[in-house]
């Protein structure tokens, strides 16, 4: 009995095992299903993003003007990873190669890049999913709820809609990845860690050089360790330090590129830093939940005399509320407190302790860091519908009716939040609205007087609209008359009207304000010229080649404006450099050919305009010029036929100039 007894036994473990796979097998299956569900509602939520064009909020310098996107060829790659060339403050190359992926399938096809964007925001959904299904320990409701607020929430349409932002899909993508092959690697056997480590140590790699943000990685993987229970010994110290050896390289190297952008320590005191960094705390976490007012620019609020606004002093109690919170949840369980410094450590780099830009807070810093906000709610969720007390029936009808409504809201709000970034007039127009500032103004202002620099890739520009920008530009100018840029763009706006005295006036207080742009003096230049005052302008071309010597446009027009002004030989010595430097360049040849001839230098005159109208058959002032330079020597033949010559390329020849050619031809 005892043998048929043990038999029997066996028999019911063989059943059970055969069972397993098939459990497997739809836990997977509906796993798929769950997350097709949730990729589907991402794609709707965010489908508006694919029809938007570029915006001037750094889409010019990361795409428009940036060289290094041009060329997937070896050489421009190898410029793009050299820590010496950076976009817009930044070191991050990955980001840069899949910009000029971009630019060599379409161009300036803004599409291509929301597509881009788009398909990494959709895997960064599906990590998501995967990791949380790791923590939560196979719940999959749990990972749906956390990975569908990740894929649909409002304060995520920054990171996604706007294409230079590629960096925080890019490092997201990376990161998540990483992330699971390390908690793979601490519930694998011994065999397969070595590759998982150097696996997780390249993708954290390419991770941050996605985004310097990527520099917590090794605090998350502490963490993880924490959450999992991992004993912290030697081993586990040992493993982390080439993790922290890359982010204190990296994180070093991208504090010293983004020193320019970082704020004086005595703008702001200490107290009023702190105040700042808690506020931007309280507002990601207030945002997760009432997503509204949302805005691409949220400005540093203005003093009250010496002093914050009150919310400001009160926002550092609350902080201090939360710590003390999650400290003493850690005794029950530790996803709060898992969830909470995820969210935390993800975000502390950007909450502006240490001020980096013009914004006190951002959309796009919650972008990762929202996960380990989400993680918590997803399983309080799930640890409620799945209670069997009758008297949390009530809690479980109205927590799902919340749910639903949520998701309704969020698609919703994300949908009409992605139609904000369509062009740079509507985004700018929407941050007014919500938060006037005066770098909205100048950013809108700076669109409409110049909408084929920020409409790339469109076969017609929209007509400029000066006239409304140069309104914006003086708020601008009223609510912050301290920023030198406001000035220049009026001063262009006041140029491109005839009121030279105005713009005159706008670009030396623009250089009253900032002397180190070698631009404003360029372009001060520029209408000294036109008003025929040269010595300054010349002044001004050699002030720009002192801050930039190698400013070729300003050492061009010093040398045409002292053509202009008589002053020959020193026209002669820039015309001489330049033609030295670019040998194919008609302009040079005709400016030093009218110097030439000016000092008494026939022959060499002669030769230049004939450069000159070899490299650019059509130049018609070059012939009139040869024309004149043969009458001089005495070669009115020569002088008739080019004089003809540019008469027909359309430039105009007094008709006593012609026939003074001609009489004097009859006479040889």
């Amino acid at each position: 009995m005892k043998v048929n007894k043990i038999k029997q036994d066996k028999s019911k473990q063989n059943e059970t095992k055969k069972a397993v796979p098939s459990v497997k097998l739809n836990t997977n299956k509906t796993s798929l299903l769950w997350l097709a569900g949730i990729l589907l509602l991402t794609y709707i939520a965010f489908s508006p993003c694919l029809k938007n064009g570029f915006t001037n909020w750094d889409d010019n310098v990361y795409i428009g003007e940036n060289a290094m996107i041009k060329s997937l060829a070896g050489d421009n790659i190898k410029k793009m990873f050299n820590t010496e060339n950076y976009v817009s403050n930044n070191y991050h190359p990955i980001t840069i190669l899949s910009l000029a992926v971009d630019y060599k399938l379409s161009g300036y096809n803004a599409k291509t890049y929301h597509v881009t964007n788009l398909l990494f925001h959709l895997l960064n959904t599906a990590l998501v999913f995967w990791f949380i299904l790791l923590l939560s320990g196979n719940k999959i409701s749990v990972a749906a709820i956390a990975a569908l607020f990740f894929g649909i929430h409002p304060m995520h349409v920054e990171s996604v809609a706007w294409i230079s932002e590629r960096k925080d899909v890019l490092y997201t993508f990376f990161f998540m990845a990483a992330l699971i092959c390390y908690y793979k690697y601490i519930n694998y056997t011994k065999k397969t860690k070595p590759l998982l480590y150097v696996l997780i140590l390249i993708l954290f790699l390419l991770s941050i050089l996605s985004k310097a943000m990527a520099v917590v990685f090794p605090l998350i993987l502490l963490l993880i360790d924490y959450y999992a229970g991992r004993k912290f010994n030697k081993y586990v110290i040992i493993e982390k330090l080439p993790f922290f050896a890359l982010s204190l390289f990296l994180g070093i190297l991208a504090s010293h590129i983004q020193s320019g952008a970082i704020a004086e320590m005595e703008t702001f005191t200490l107290l009023q830093r702190f105040a700042f960094a808690s506020y931007g705390m309280i507002n990601y976490i207030y945002n997760l939940f009432i997503p509204v007012n949302l805005s691409c620019f949220y400005p540093y609020p203005n003093l009250i005399g010496d002093r914050l606004p009150i919310i400001f002093y009160i926002a550092p109690f609350i902080v201090l509320g939360i710590f003390i919170l999650v400290f003493l949840s850690i005794k029950k369980n530790k996803i709060l407190a898992f969830g909470f410094l995820f969210f935390f450590i993800t975000v502390a780099l950007v909450l502006q302790f240490i001020s980096v830009g013009q914004v006190i807070m951002a959309d796009r810093y919650t972008y990762i860091s929202y996960i380990g906000l989400l993680f918590p709610i997803a399983m309080s969720y799930e640890w409620l519908q799945n209670h069997s007390d009758k008297k949390y029936s009530l809690y479980k009808k109205l927590a799902m009716l919340l749910l639903i409504i949520f998701v309704s809201l969020s698609v919703w709000l994300t949908n009409e939040r992605c139609k904000v970034w369509k062009n740079s007039d509507v985004l700018w127009t929407d941050a007014i609205n919500k938060y006037p500032s005066s770098e909205a103004y100048r950013n809108r202002g700076s669109y409409l007087v110049n909408k084929i620099a920020y409409d790339l890739g469109k076969n017609k520009a929209a007509e400029n609209d000066y006239d409304r920008a140069l309104v914006d530009f003086n708020i601008s100018i009223k609510m912050n008359p301290n920023n030198a840029k406001v000035f220049i763009n009026r001063a262009n706006i006041y140029g491109l009207k005839k009121q030279f005295d105005m713009a005159l006036s706008d670009y030396s207080k623009a250089i009253e304000l900032d002397k180190t742009d070698a631009q404003t003096f360029f372009n001060r230049a520029i209408t000294y010229s036109i008003m025929k005052q040269f010595d300054k302008a010349a002044a001004d071309y050699t002030t720009a080649l002192t801050i930039q010597p190698g400013f070729t446009a300003a050492k061009e027009n010093r040398a045409y404006v002292n053509v202009d002004n008589g002053n020959f030989e020193k026209a002669l010595a820039d015309l001489n450099e330049l033609i030295q430097l670019n040998t194919t360049n008609p302009t040079y040849y005709f400016y030093r050919g009218f110097a030439y001839f000016k000092t008494g230098k026939i022959q060499a005159a002669l030769a230049d305009n004939t450069s000159a109208i070899q490299l650019n058959p059509n130049y018609s002032a070059a012939y009139f010029n040869r024309s004149v330079i043969n009458k001089a020597a005495g070669k009115f033949k020569n002088a008739l036929n080019d004089a003809l010559k540019a008469q027909s390329l359309g430039y105009i020849v007094d008709a006593d100039y012609l026939n003074e050619l001609k009489s004097k031809q009859s006479l040889i």
